[in-house]
């Protein structure tokens, strides 16, 4: 990862940013989805979708590194959109009835020759489609919600796990409110933690932190 913090909000002033933060107790990202084809993977090994790349947990979720994916017996289509809402990918695939691949760009392989090479139904909800053998169901993901707005989770236990690849980025901040306009400024921020008694912010790549940016010293902002 090479994301990198960068530059200011203006005409948002910290306390406001501040302010919708607090008024959000629960996620309230809205998502939706919507299906653009049959696609191609593991063309020689290669993966058509590998936003997951470097990652070995995410959350709840154990990524597979080598492919990278997060294999589940629940998978459904609304499961793969809200692990990859997680690093707020634009396009998510479902292959193989378990498999979630997430990216911001995909049809590196192709499209496939007929679309029924993704008729495999998902393990989690038979009523849908989930690829097929080295083939992606594939979908946009399309976030409507405030960006300024922030869900609160105090004494988080869930992080993120990599292998060495950089997921986040100190920032100066003197408070909450601070961190949170630093997040704001930045597209990639998809989280912020902020520790008082450290007078400490971190920007994240992902919804959560590394293990050591949690415990009761942390508050994580998850941005909605």
């Amino acid at each position: 990862f090479k994301r990198q913090p960068s530059g200011t909000m203006a005409g948002v002033s910290p306390e406001l940013v501040f302010l919708f933060a607090l008024l959000t107790s629960a996620a309230c990202k809205l998502l939706n989805h919507s299906y653009l084809g049959c696609y191609v993977d593991n063309t020689n090994g290669s993966r058509d979708m590998t936003g997951l790349s470097g990652l070995k947990q995410l959350g709840k979720f154990h990524v597979q590194p080598a492919a990278p994916l997060v294999n589940s017996d629940e998978m459904t289509i609304e499961l793969c959109s809200s692990i990859c809402s997680l690093g707020r990918f634009s396009h998510f695939g479902v292959q193989s009835e378990t498999q979630c691949f997430c990216g911001n760009s995909f049809g590196s392989q192709g499209v496939a020759a007929k679309d029924d090479d993704c008729k495999k139904k998902c393990r989690g909800n038979p009523q849908q489609k989930c690829g097929g053998i080295n083939r992606n169901s594939v979908y946009s993901l399309n976030y409507s919600n405030f960006k300024n707005l922030y869900t609160v989770v105090k004494n988080n236990s869930l992080f993120i796990k990599t292998d060495g690849s950089k997921t986040s980025w100190p920032a100066a901040a003197q408070s909450d409110a601070d961190c949170l306009l630093r997040c704001s400024a930045t597209a990639d921020c998809q989280a912020a933690v902020f520790s008082q008694r450290l007078l400490a912010c971190h920007l994240l790549a992902f919804a959560y932190p590394p293990a050591s940016l949690t415990g009761p010293d942390w508050t994580l902002y998850q941005r909605d």
